[in-house]
């Protein structure tokens, strides 16, 4: 008879005010050594799948704290930024994969939802460690459509909007979930 022995995979529980209790592997907390713009104190997350294209990047000490995310690589040639070698926080190296991660505001109006473009936030897939950088590039923007319409030239299809959005949820980029505001209350403009 064979004794079947499974190996216990570490894991951490945080807190959500959106999803409760979370149980994660411990290996998923992504690290952001100098923080994120406006939350230099918090510096662990990790990524929570969503509906396609969308993830939460929840922060792991702050209940309340998170940020709607989509792949940057889901944007498409137009968004071509490099790899921050120069961050050693983040130890790139040549061969290291990566991600990219964009936040993404969610207004009241889906169709207005937008991408910041000019602040991606890089993760070394191998050390696990991130940083945001903010471009000085004129043709990069805080605020880019997210979706194409007839009026817009969005990143991404119009007609994904309706199977995407959350109904009736406020899901706000760096704003607490535990609040709802405006948009003209959002911390990047």
């Amino acid at each position: 008879m064979t004794e079947k022995v499974e190996e216990s995979i570490p894991t951490i529980t945080l807190e959500s005010a959106r999803f409760g209790v979370l149980t994660v592997p411990a290996d998923s907390v992504l690290e952001f050594p100098s923080g994120l713009i406006g939350f230099p104190g918090q510096k662990r997350y990790v990524l929570i799948e969503h509906k396609a294209p969308f993830s939460w990047l929840h922060s792991v000490d702050e209940a309340s704290l998170a940020f709607v995310v989509v792949d940057g690589f889901d944007l498409g040639q137009q968004y071509d930024v490099s790899l921050p070698f120069s961050y050693a926080e983040c130890g790139f190296q040549e061969s290291d994969e990566y991600a990219i991660l964009v936040i993404v505001t969610v207004r009241s109006d889906p169709k207005a939802t937008t991408a910041n473009v000019k602040a991606p936030l890089f993760v070394n897939v191998r050390t696990r460690l991130g940083v945001q950088v903010i471009y000085d590039d004129p043709q990069l923007s805080t605020r880019v459509p997210l979706w194409k319409s007839e009026s817009s030239p969005g990143i991404l299809e119009a007609e994904r909007i309706a199977a995407h959005i959350v109904g009736g949820e406020s899901i706000q980029e760096g704003v607490p979930l535990s609040e709802t505001t405006d948009e003209k209350d959002s911390p990047i403009k």
